[in-house]
């Protein structure tokens, strides 16, 4: 559809980001919304009426301003190098597309997005990594499987029990005897990090760790203060988002050869941070979540 609606868009590049940023703004909402960080509904109350996709972007610019992700960056700011996306506003696509994509993520679809694990989505999108979209000489896209996979056989995904045996072995090992503060220097980084796999399960380990540390050493003294890196919640205690946010940043790097597993890795890593929280985000906590755009780089 935005093949055959902009014939502005000549570049393969462009295309695919295009299409695959789109899916992936509007899941990451869908997902907040079943988490009760996002309004019910707010996706598919955009079919009620027609130009659907211009509100849509309305939708992700707000977004911009309350989750600061590199996922919906649209404005050059300060401090941010990050290019800003003054693309895909711009296009045009028909309401008779979002109509389809809206109804098979709400009732009566049989997914419930907040009980998804962001490793699943990493599964599914290893699906979607296989294929490119190209452009025809009539200008109509077409979608194939990348060379690369098509050599392979396929996509192969590393089994959950794999990667949490290697982090265990390498993350685990390197954390043995540390403080938060001596945790903080590490860096760990997968030089070809795909869909984000090791990268989500070394995170995963890491939040856990530092979650494990600070309940064994006086959690009462440690909520305390400015900022602190963890808050009392019902039945115990837990990481505060800023937290979450640091630890990724301080620890987490990754590099893919391919731009759109790039992206996937991103969105799977700021779900993560999410995972878990309510509707306690949307009262005023501002530009919630890291800029991923220095962390994981094509």
């Amino acid at each position: 559809n935005i093949a055959l609606r902009n014939p502005q868009v000549t570049d393969e590049r462009r295309l695919n980001f295009a299409v695959q940023m789109t899916i992936d703004r509007i899941l990451f909402l869908r997902i907040c919304e079943d988490r009760g960080i996002e309004p019910d509904e707010q996706l598919k109350d955009l079919t009620k009426a027609p130009n659907i996709y211009p509100r849509l972007v309305e939708l992700f610019k707000r977004a911009d301003q309350k989750y600061n992700s590199g996922l919906f960056h649209f404005a050059t700011e300060k401090g941010n190098d990050s290019p800003a996306d003054t693309f895909t506003p711009n296009l045009v696509i028909d309401d008779k597309i979002f109509k389809e994509i809206f109804k098979g993520i709400y009732y009566p679809c049989e997914y419930i997005f907040k009980e998804i694990p962001v490793e699943i989505l990493g599964q599914v999108y290893e699906q979607f990594l296989g294929k490119v979209i190209h452009l025809t000489a009539g200008h109509q896209a077409r979608i194939e499987e990348k060379p690369e996979v098509r050599k392979a056989g396929g996509v192969y995904y590393t089994p959950r029990y794999i990667v949490d045996y290697i982090v265990a072995n390498t993350v685990g090992k390197l954390l043995e005897g540390k403080t938060p503060a001596e945790a903080a220097a590490l860096k760990i980084v997968d030089p070809a990090c795909g869909s984000g796999s090791f990268l989500l399960g070394a995170y995963q380990y890491l939040l856990d760790w530092h979650e494990k540390w600070y309940l064994e050493n006086d959690p009462e003294k440690w909520a305390r203060g400015k900022e602190p890196p963890i808050s009392q919640v019902v039945g115990g205690w837990r990481l505060t988002t800023r937290m979450k946010d640091e630890i990724l940043v301080n620890n987490i790097h990754g590099v893919d050869i391919d731009a759109q597993a790039v992206e996937v890795t991103k969105l799977s890593l700021l779900l993560k941070v999410l995972e878990g929280e309510t509707g306690q985000l949307s009262l005023g906590f501002e530009r919630v979540l890291p800029d991923l755009g220095h962390n994981i780089q094509c």
